[in-house]
């Protein structure tokens, strides 16, 4: 029974690990905007969100992984969230598992296109930098007044 429950709050942890990274994703999408619009103070508010929702994050998979680590004593080894599911199997646990995979696949494509978008701005914003200072090597504070 003892095993039951710990299944049923895995599949808890998860549902809400998968809560947080839909949040994660809208708040990605903000700071693609906040960046395209150049908006600094949506910027900082979007950075504050992205932050408590990483804590978050943070706390659940401590969380998680406890709950695993439990259910992995009986066989000597810290298993896989595959091999939980092959050795406990459940239908709930199974869904929510998939879900939080299928959401952290679309937080990671976020991720990945905002940080190319950052660093075309880098880029950009050092070009121009470049192009006002005459130093091309980027270094706006080394040049005299």
């Amino acid at each position: 029974m003892e095993q039951q429950q710990t299944v049923d709050a895995l599949t808890v942890v998860l549902k809400k690990e998968t809560a947080a990274a839909v949040n994660m994703e809208s708040v990605l999408t903000r700071k693609r905007t906040a960046f395209i619009r150049w908006h600094t103070g949506d910027l900082a508010a979007v950075v504050a969100d992205e932050e408590g929702i990483i804590n978050t994050l943070n706390t659940l998979e401590k969380e998680r992984l406890a709950l695993v680590r439990t259910l992995s004593r009986r066989y000597g080894k810290m298993l896989s969230m595959k091999e939980v599911l092959a050795y406990y199997p459940s239908d709930d646990l199974y869904e929510a598992y998939d879900d939080l995979r299928t959401v952290s696949s679309r937080v990671v494509r976020w991720n990945n296109q905002n940080r190319d978008l950052v660093q075309s701005s880098l880029t950009f914003v050092r070009r121009t930098l470049g192009t006002i200072t005459g130093n091309f090597r980027y270094k706006l504070l080394d040049q005299k007044v």
